[in-house]
């Protein structure tokens, strides 16, 4: 299956490596936005830290399912809009850097601080739509793998957990894309759902194809780097 899948999607490689290679370029033309996805992190860590030691022993001990559910809700979301801030943040710098790149050609250019600005405040609401419902799901998946230490109906659990991870995979799909929408023209979070399934159709698995290459490779990197971090930590 490997096989044939890389003998039909070769013709397409080097679309998405000139997209990579793009996207590489503005990224590292415009530095400051790694210490914007690296403080993202940092707050994500903290906000982890405090969930957990404020709320963890409840949600392992408690049987008050909705109030579970809430707490995982709220963990879930602040992760997703902590993530998709720094997407957003990304899609219109490089967008600005496309279109008009002596606005984005410095380490804290223009294009940056106006991105993270958008992403915080104009378009936040977008933002903070989308991650709910991602954190939904995930929310109803942890409740559902919680209820699976049961012995009861545990067949039923499985086939709904599936179902909730199928559901999941779309969204996060969908928002990845809706999400450059929003960086680069300010569109709410439902009319960049409409543009990305408008776009789907337009260009067909072309998108699909090359965007899943890259994922890919970047997989790989992040495979490397975790390899030799696990060498350099033993």
């Amino acid at each position: 299956i490997g096989i044939c899948y890389a003998k039909g999607v070769w013709p397409r490689i080097p679309f998405a490596s000139s997209n990579l290679t793009t996207a590489l370029t503005a990224v590292r033309a415009n530095m400051g936005l790694s210490v914007i996805a690296y403080g993202m992190v940092i707050i994500a860590v903290i906000w982890s830290t405090v969930w957990f030691t404020g709320m963890g022993y409840y949600v392992s001990s408690s049987n008050n399912t909705i109030a579970i559910f809430a707490l995982l809700l709220s963990y879930y979301w602040v992760h997703q809009v902590l993530s998709n801030t720094v997407q957003t943040t990304v899609a219109g710098t490089i967008g600005t850097w496309w279109f008009v790149p002596d606005e984005a050609n410095s380490f804290w250019s223009t294009a940056v601080l106006d991105s993270i600005t958008r992403a915080t405040t104009y378009s936040f609401g977008s933002i903070c739509l989308g991650s709910l419902l991602v954190a939904t799901v995930q929310a109803l998946r942890t409740t559902a793998s919680i209820a699976r230490d049961n012995d009861d109906a545990q067949l039923l659990v499985c086939i709904i957990d599936c179902i909730l991870s199928c559901i999941q995979g779309i969204i996060e799909y969908l928002n990845k894309w809706a999400y450059v929408y929003v960086g680069l023209y300010g569109y709410g979070y439902i009319d960049s759902g409409r543009n990305v399934i408008q776009l789907f159709k337009s260009k067909g698995w072309d998108v699909i194809i090359a965007d899943d290459l890259c994922d890919r490779v970047l997989f790989i990197v992040s495979l490397l780097i975790g390899i030799i971090t696990g060498f350099i930590g033993w």
